[in-house]
């Protein structure tokens, strides 16, 4: 519940923020998709140190932390009158921006290995239902009452996340827990080399990388691609309530298969299955953007893409948590959210480059290659130590 309201307001600002920097602020392409750049090098720096913080002291109070920071953007982001004050606004919330990767972690805290892709998937479905309704509905507001509304209807569903926090989440990582789950002398110390060296870790992490490489190539530019291409003679209001209306289908599909699929899917075909077809089922859709750019078709084959990331994040992070030490997996989540905000870091900046200066298709076109590429290095799964295998009984591999 905490991590649906939060991500509601954060889907109510995404169809309106390349736009209210575009139309208010005169920024150009590849200045929007730096407004993303700025947001995941914040987090990139900030998440390892989240995560260990949250394996020191408890999850609930990082947690807190992270989504304080949240409320201070949308207000900042309300409030600026310029460019500048929105990359801050960006910096605060990447800082602090341990929300998805703390709640990760205590699921990991009270799940099995029997369970965890399932109660993973349960928090990425909370996610993705804060998309089903905050897109259309941030489109809405903004195409009737301004771009500037959205962020302040953002900040006060952020208070009530701070609040459900603060009252009803308890601490899943107790002292006495955290005691118990003491490295002995002689593990391996808390630092990226020492979890690097677990077998299968650096693999995941590479997967983690191509995989959002290639999704924020995709995501960052979308809406002005859309804009452009998909809804080009559209009255503006209409094009923008439409943009929010399809991210709204994606985020629907994306809840479908966090809450019903993923369990079926992990207990049949298992992690490693599921985290390689998920990456090429993903990138069909932006091939079909790349050259048949045409309504019906996108808003058809656009919920593809959260079907897959429905079935790449469960599967990463559930493999993550079964190879590390019980002690380390905060560290170890936010480390991934490191890595992956590399990724989230350099696709804007090669997306904002292709809109300029190739076509405003090439950004995803750029996406479908990187994807197919993804779930070509994904087959190496298949020689990990850990990760259930499909059931025998089906004849997958074993």
């Amino acid at each position: 519940m905490i991590v649906f309201v939060d991500v509601l307001g954060l889907g109510i600002t995404i169809p309106v923020l390349p736009l209210f920097a575009q139309n208010l602020f005169s920024a150009t392409p590849l200045q929007i998709t730096l407004l993303q750049s700025a947001y995941f090098l914040a987090q990139f720096v900030a998440s390892p140190q989240l995560g260990r913080m949250s394996d020191k002291v408890g999850r609930r109070p990082v947690l807190l932390l992270s989504q304080i920071g949240t409320f201070a953007a949308f207000l900042i982001s309300g409030s600026a009158i310029g460019l500048p004050i929105l990359y801050l606004a960006r910096i605060v919330d990447g800082l602090t921006g341990g929300n998805i990767s703390v709640a990760q972690a205590y699921l990991s805290d009270v799940t099995d290995e029997k369970n965890r892709a399932q109660g993973i998937g349960i928090v990425n479905a909370a996610f993705g239902s804060g998309f089903l309704f905050g897109p259309a509905f941030g489109a809405f507001m903004a195409s009737q009452f301004g771009p500037r509304v959205p962020f302040f209807i953002a900040a006060v569903i952020s208070l009530v996340t701070i609040s459900l926090t603060f009252f009803k989440l308890p601490e899943s990582l107790t002292a006495e827990r955290r005691a118990r789950m003491k490295p002995r002398d002689g593990a391996a110390k808390k630092s990226p080399i020492g979890v690097f060296r677990v077998p299968g870790v650096a693999l995941l992490m590479v997967i983690a990388f191509s995989g959002q490489l290639a999704f924020f190539s995709f995501q960052s530019v979308w809406v002005l691609w859309a804009e452009k291409i998909l809804f080009a003679g559209f009255d503006p209001k209409v094009g923008q309530q439409a943009i929010g209306g399809i991210l709204s289908l994606v985020g629907f599909t994306g809840v479908l298969t966090q809450v019903f699929l993923v369990k079926p899917i992990v207990r049949r075909y298992g992690e490693r299955a599921m985290v390689a077809g998920g990456l090429f089922v993903r990138s069909i859709p932006w091939v079909l953007m790349t050259f048949l750019p045409y309504v019906a078709l996108i808003a058809v084959a656009a919920p593809l893409i959260s079907f897959g990331n429905g079935l790449i994040v469960p599967g990463l992070m559930a493999m993550l948590t079964y190879l590390v030490p019980p002690g380390e997996r905060g560290y170890a989540i936010g480390l991934a959210e490191s890595v992956q905000g590399l990724g989230r870091i350099s696709a804007p900046l090669v997306a904002g480059l292709l809109f300029e200066n190739v076509s405003p298709g090439a950004p995803l076109g750029f996406a479908a290659l990187i994807g197919f590429l993804s779930a070509g290095i994904a087959l190496a799964l298949w020689r990990m130590p850990v990760g259930r295998p499909a059931a025998k009984q089906e004849g997958g591999p074993a």
